[in-house]
Parts: structure tokens; sequence; C-alpha cells
């Protein structure tokens, strides 16, 4: 589960590096439901 994460993050990595995990996920998520993704 972890690795599976790592690698969605990698897609953001350059917010990941600006941001702390949980605000990340917060930002994933809210980024995937506006392009229509969603886990």
């Amino acid at each position: 589960m972890v690795r599976t994460r790592i690698a969605s993050f990698s897609v953001h990595e350059g917010v990941g590096r600006t941001l702390k995990g949980r605000d990340l996920s917060r930002v994933r998520n809210a980024i995937w439901e506006k392009t229509g993704f969603q886990d």
C-alpha cells in the first residue's frame, strides 16, 4: 500500500516536496476530483 501511494505521489513530486504527506493527500484528492479521477 505504501509503495502504491509513493507511485501515485511521484506524479506530483514537485508538490510533495513543498507539502506534508497529509496535505499532499488532500491536494491530490482535490485535483483528481476536478479531473474526474477518484480512488
